[in-house]
C-alpha cells in the first residue's frame, strides 16, 4: 500500500466498494505461493513424548500487518498431523468488546481442547477430511505486530513420528471467505519455545531440531513387578516357588495379564506354572505337557485398583544340569479409562542354577565272609530259589558329598542305585548304616556327608569268569534348611557314578587291618617305645580259576616297623576255588604317619606279580600300588 493515502486499511471490508455480488467469494491461498501479513508457526516442547501422556505444544500467529491497518480476525485456526494425534480446530471467540484493541504486542494463551466431531467447515479440501478431533476456542484478533501465542496439551494415542501437516487460517466475513494455509516445514518452523513465567513470557530457543516434528514413544508403564524372596542362585532338581508382587501406580484402575517364561536353551531351561498358593504342588504334582512348555504361561490376574497390589506365586523345577537362564515376567494390561492403549512392563532377572554338592567315590575290595564254592562238590542241579550262582566279590563304595551351596542344607537320605543289569552277572546294594552319617542331617557350606555302601557282586554262572563292568547313579533326597514360604520342598539330586570293573576271575591279594593288640611284656623295654601296639594284620590270597596255582610270598624289611609272621613262602600252592589267609603282627617303630608293609605275591605259573589291595577303612593305596595303613601318635592323632 502506498503511504500517505486518507484510507482505512481494515481486511474484513475489503469488498465493501464492491456492488452487485451474486455469491460470496471463496478465496484459498498457499504460504508458498504468496506473501502474507500472517506467519502461522508450530512447536512440540521437546523432542520425544510418550504414549498417553501430556504433550506440551503451541502454534504462534505473527502479524506482520502496517501499523495503521486495523485488527485482523481469525474465524478459525485448523492444525492438521501426520502421525498419532487428532486435528485441532480453534474457534474465535471475542473477549473483549467490539471495537475495542489489546495493545499487548505478545500475548500467551492457554487453551482447553476438548473432544468434538468434526465440522463441514474444518475440512478444508486441501485436508484430509477426519472424522474426530479437537476443538478449542480463544480470541484470535490480533493487532498489527503483534503476536498470539496458543498453548495446549495433546494426548497421543499411538507411537511414531508425527509431524505437523498443515495449518489453515481461515478469515470468513458476510462478503467473503479466505482461506490460508502453511504446509511447507520450513515455513512451520518455530525459532523459540513460549512460556509464561513469573516475570512474564520467557522463551527457549528450539536450536536444530525441527521444531514441528516429534518421535512418540510407547506409553511407559507406571505397574510395578517385583519379587521379594528372589534369588541370584539356585540349585539344581530343586522345585522353587516364587512370589510376584504387582502393583498399580497407574492413575486408574487397570486390567493385569501376568506372563511368565525363562529364556535360553529349550532344552536347559525350567519350564513355569502359575500357582496361586506357595505350597501348591505345582510342576511336581501337575506335570506340564509337551505342547504346554512350548507356550509362554500366563495368568489373567484380572482388576487391579488404583494403588492396589496382587500377589501371585509362580512356580518352576531346575533342571539336572548346571546352567544360566533369564526369568523374564511380563505384565500386560491397560487402563480402564483407555481399553485400546495397551500397555507392557517388564522384569527380567539373570539365574544362575548351580549343583548343590560335588562327590567323591572309592571303590575298595572287601573279604566276602561267605566261602568260596568247593571245587570238589559242586552241586549238579541249580538251586531254583536263587538265580545266581556263580562267583562273587565283595565290594565297599564310600561316598563324600561335599555341599558347594552357599546356605545350609538338609540331607534326608543318600542312596546308590544300579543303571539296568549287567549281563550274565547281578549286583545286590545295602547301606551300611553304622558308617553312614545319620539322615536328616544339616550339612553347611563346604561341609561334608559319608554314606557307605557294600556291593555284592555275583556271576550267574560258576563257569563264566569274564570281568564285568557295573555303572550306578548316586540319588541324594535333600531341602533348605531355611524356606520362606514353608516347610522346604524335597529335591532329588542325581550324581553319576565312576564304574566299577570287577575282574571274576583273576587271583586277589586283600589286606586288612585287624583290631590292634595292647603291648606285650618284652625282654629289652629300654629298646621299645613306651605305650607302642601291636597291629594284626591279615594277607588273604584267592584262587578262583579252575587250576592250581603256585605263589612265592615275601615280606620285606622297613625301618619303620618289625614283625612276625612268615617272612617267605617259597611255594604257596592253591587249588581252584579257594583262598588262604597270612597273618602278621606288625610293631611300628614310628607313629603319626602312614606306613607300608610291602608283601610280595607272585604267581610263579604266570610270573607275574599280584597286586595287594587294601581292604576297609584306614587303608590307603599308595602311588606304587602298595597297601598303607595310619600309626597314630601318642596324642591320638
Amino acid at each position: 500500500l502506498k503511504t500517505g493515502l486518507d484510507e482505512d486499511y481494515d481486511f474484513s471490508r475489503c469488498l465493501d466498494s464492491v456492488s452487485n455480488l451474486n455469491i460470496r467469494p471463496q478465496v484459498m491461498v498457499r504460504a508458498e505461493e504468496v506473501v502474507s501479513c500472517l506467519s502461522l508457526t508450530f512447536a512440540f516442547a521437546s523432542t520425544r513424548g510418550n504414549v498417553g501422556e501430556p504433550l506440551p505444544a503451541q502454534v504462534v500467529i505473527t502479524s506482520h500487518a502496517r501499523q495503521s491497518t486495523a485488527p485482523i480476525i481469525i474465524s478459525q485456526l485448523l492444525i492438521c498431523f501426520d502421525g498419532g494425534l487428532k486435528d485441532i480446530g480453534i474457534k474465535h471467540e471475542a473477549q473483549q468488546e467490539p471495537g475495542a484493541v489489546n495493545l499487548d504486542s505478545n500475548q500467551l494463551h492457554g487453551i482447553s481442547l476438548d473432544t468434538e466431531p468434526s465440522t463441514a467447515e474444518a475440512s478444508a479440501p486441501v485436508q484430509s477430511s477426519p472424522q474426530d478431533g479437537l476443538l478449542g476456542a480463544c480470541d484470535l484478533t490480533l493487532s498489527p505486530g503483534s503476536k498470539k501465542i496458543l498453548s495446549f496439551d495433546l494426548i497421543p494415542k499411538d507411537s511414531g513420528v508425527v509431524r505437523v501437516a498443515n495449518i489453515t487460517s481461515t478469515i470468513e466475513t458476510d462478503s467473503f471467505k479466505f482461506r490460508h494455509i502453511v504446509a511447507q516445514a520450513d515455513q512451520m518452523r518455530q525459532e523459540d519455545y513460549w512460556q509464561q513465567t513469573t516475570e512474564g513470557l520467557s522463551r527457549t530457543p528450539a536450536g536444530n531440531r525441527s521444531s514441528n516434528e516429534i518421535r512418540i514413544h510407547p506409553k511407559p508403564p507406571k505397574m510395578r513387578i517385583e519379587i521379594p524372596s528372589l534369588q541370584k542362585e539356585y540349585l539344581t532338581d530343586e522345585t522353587v516357588t516364587l512370589e510376584v508382587e504387582i502393583t498399580n501406580d497407574e492413575d486408574d484402575d487397570a486390567e493385569v495379564t501376568l506372563e511368565a517364561r525363562f529364556l535360553g536353551q529349550a532344552d536347559t531351561v525350567p519350564t513355569l506354572a502359575w500357582t496361586n498358593d506357595a505350597t501348591a504342588p505345582g510342576l511336581t504334582e501337575d506335570p506340564l505337557t509337551d505342547s504346554q512348555k512350548k507356550q509362554t504361561p500366563s495368568n489373567q490376574l484380572g482388576h487391579v485398583e488404583q494403588s492396589g497390589r496382587r500377589k501371585i506365586h509362580v512356580t518352576f523345577m531346575a533342571g539336572p544340569q548346571p546352567t544360566e537362564a533369564v526369568l523374564e515376567i511380563k505384565a500386560l494390561y491397560h487402563l480402564i479409562a483407555e481399553p485400546d492403549t495397551p500397555v507392557t512392563k517388564l522384569l527380567v532377572h539373570e539365574i544362575v542354577f548351580d549343583r548343590p554338592f560335588e562327590a567323591n567315590y572309592d571303590f575298595q575290595p572287601s573279604i566276602d565272609a561267605q566261602p568260596m564254592p568247593n571245587y570238589f562238590h559242586i552241586a549238579e542241579t541249580k538251586d531254583p530259589d536263587n538265580t545266581a550262582q556263580g562267583l562273587r566279590q565283595l565290594w565297599t563304595s564310600t561316598v563324600r558329598l561335599a555341599s558347594i551351596a552357599t546356605e545350609p542344607l538338609i540331607i534326608e537320605d543318600v542312596t546308590l542305585h544300579l543303571n539296568g543289569t549287567p549281563h550274565a552277572a547281578i549286583c545286590t546294594i545295602t547301606s551300611d548304616p553304622t558308617t553312614t552319617t545319620p539322615a536328616a542331617t544339616a550339612i553347611a557350606p563346604n561341609g561334608f556327608h559319608e554314606s557307605r555302601f557294600s556291593l555284592l557282586a555275583q556271576k550267574l554262572d560258576l563257569d563264566d569268569r569274564r570281568p564285568t563292568t557295573f555303572t550306578f547313579h548316586l540319588q541324594t533326597r535333600w531341602r533348605r534348611a531355611y524356606h520362606p514360604g514353608g516347610p522346604p520342598p524335597l529335591a532329588t539330586t542325581t550324581l553319576s557314578v565312576p564304574n566299577l570293573l570287577v575282574p571274576f576271575g583273576e587271583p586277589r591279594v586283600l589286606a586288612a587291618v585287624l583290631p590292634s593288640l595292647p603291648e606285650e611284656n618284652h625282654t629289652d623295654a629300654e629298646a621299645e617305645p613306651p605305650g607302642s601296639i601291636i597291629i594284626p594284620l591279615a594277607y588273604t590270597i584267592e584262587n578262583p580259576s579252575t587250576h592250581v596255582l603256585t605263589f612265592s610270598v615275601a615280606m620285606e624289611t622297613s625301618d619303620a616297623f618289625a614283625f612276625s609272621g612268615p617272612k617267605a613262602i617259597a611255594s604257596l600252592r592253591l587249588v581252584p576255588l579257594s583262598r588262604r589267609t597270612l597273618r602278621y603282627r606288625i610293631f611300628p617303630l614310628v607313629s603319626g604317619r602312614w606306613i607300608t608293609p610291602e608283601l610280595r605275591v607272585l604267581d610263579t605259573g604266570f610270573q607275574q606279580v599280584v597286586r595287594v589291595q587294601g581292604t576297609g577303612p584306614g587303608m590307603r593305596i599308595e602311588g606304587n600300588g602298595a597297601a598303607s595303613f595310619w600309626v597314630a601318635d601318642a596324642a591320638g592323632e
